[in-house]
């Protein structure tokens, strides 16, 4: 039978800040994969050593390899394509994500093609018909084009041995997103991951996405996968798929859409559907449109933290931003959810090109005087894609996060980066006395 290998490059590191959840991505396009009939298998090297991952899957013997990969997961994706080369050379290698949907061309010499975007049914069309083929990679290019239309799969991109191939990605409806299949978390490791998070705060937590897209612009931001449509799924599939994840053993949900609080009536109908259902659940949310009716509601429901992107405690480097929000908004909302009996922890970005070091004083200030939970800061990441990543000089493309939020630029920056982490671990220390 014919196999896909969908391959989640992360391998635990084991850092203060780390956050597992399995990778949902993945999930969806084995589930896609699966209503067409293909045998496909999710490759989570969150558990495994490399060693372990390249048994496996050589054993499995796939005719595609697919490698989800972003700026992090950079030398891990390189380095399984290169393995997967030597040791699989008839398997057809692809690479997909949010680095590969904004320059795929640095990909195409390590992979055969590339897919940009969500490609929720275009990569699992193609894979149904390139297998309906009984093709190899080494047949691949030989294909007639009437036999595989290469051309109408959204997001694929071609650019090697003459044959240039560049179709525009896609962001799929609501209508569409209502037929898609539930995620498919066979061949996760829960057991592994819900002893993570019982160490780490007594919950069995996993995570669900029930909106897709953000429509703001922040300096910082990209969002090559789901760009600026706000879509939201359907409440029964995503109760659904709640439902799913309860018999998998879970108590908890990490919501991890960007702006899950953004249509307040949306919001409020998920309240209330899972109002009594004794599942907690936590969220990201942005600091406007909170109101005392809402943060009651959230807490009734089951809310019991939630993550604001607070980023600075001076309003000029929120400008700088484009946050398109104030501090007193933020202030208003730490204040709203504390008083729901809510715990709010917040993201704090210090070291901004063109801040001030009283600026920086400022949200260390400002993060120390608020009724906050957990805080926790980084610098700069300039994310590809991003308007900051177009302005910093001299970023070194080469470089990355081994360990997650390290104080470390990669970029050319004003600051010294001993000074800010020294000033991090002060005020980190400052702030645990203080919930003392």
């Amino acid at each position: 039978m014919s196999r896909v290998a969908l391959v989640y490059p992360y391998f635990r590191t084991r850092s203060a800040t780390e956050l597992l959840f399995p990778p949902l991505g993945a999930a969806s396009l084995a589930s896609q994969l699966h209503v067409l009939g293909i045998d496909a298998k999710i490759f989570d090297c969150t558990f495994e050593t490399f060693e372990e991952m390249q048994r496996k899957l050589i054993s499995y013997h796939p005719d595609i390899v697919g490698i989800y990969t972003m700026v992090t997961l950079s030398r891990n994706t390189f380095q399984i394509a290169s393995m997967v080369r030597a040791k699989l050379p008839d398997s057809l290698l692809v690479a997909g994500g949010p680095l590969p949907t904004l320059y795929p061309e640095q990909y195409s010499a390590a992979f055969d093609i590339v897919f940009r975007g969500e490609v929720d049914l275009s990569f699992p069309r193609f894979c149904h018909d390139f297998l309906s083929q009984k093709s190899s990679r080494p047949q691949f290019k030989s294909l007639p084009i009437d036999e595989l239309p290469i051309h109408t799969y959204a997001g694929l991109f071609i650019h090697q041995d003459g044959l240039q191939v560049d179709n525009p990605p896609v962001h799929y409806p609501e209508k569409e997103l209502d037929s898609f299949p539930l995620p498919d978390r066979d061949d996760f490791d829960h057991a592994a991951y819900q002893d993570v998070w019982l160490q780490y705060d007594g919950t069995k937590t996993t995570s669900i996405i029930t909106t897709l897209g953000c429509p703001f612009s922040c300096d910082f931001c990209s969002r090559p996968i789901f760009g600026n449509l706000f879509r939201r799924r359907n409440l029964d599939a995503v109760f659904e798929e709640i439902e799913q994840i309860r018999r998998l053993g879970y108590d908890s949900l990490w919501i991890a859409d960007d702006n899950f609080t953004l249509d307040t009536s949306y919001l409020k109908e998920f309240c209330q559907l899972i109002a009594g259902q004794k599942i907690q659940w936590s969220c990201l949310s942005r600091v406007t449109g909170i109101n005392e009716e809402i943060t009651k509601l959230m807490k009734e429901s089951g809310c019991r933290r939630v993550y604001l992107g607070l980023e600075t405690g001076n309003q000029e480097t929120l400008k700088m931003m484009k946050k398109q929000a104030t501090l007193a908004e933020g202030k208003n909302a730490v204040d709203l959810f504390h008083k729901a009996g809510i715990e709010v922890a917040a993201f704090f970005i210090v070291g901004y090109p063109g801040e001030t070091v009283s600026a920086i004083e400022d949200t260390f200030q400002f993060a120390l005087e608020l009724p906050l939970d957990y805080i926790s800061f980084n610098v700069p990441f300039p994310l590809p894609g991003s308007q900051l990543f177009e302005r910093v000089k001299k970023v070194d493309h080469n470089k990355d996060w081994n360990i997650e939020n390290e104080t470390t630029f990669v970029y050319e920056s004003e600051f010294d980066p001993l000074w800010l982490r020294r000033r991090i671990d002060e005020t980190m220390q400052a702030f645990t006395e203080r919930k003392k």
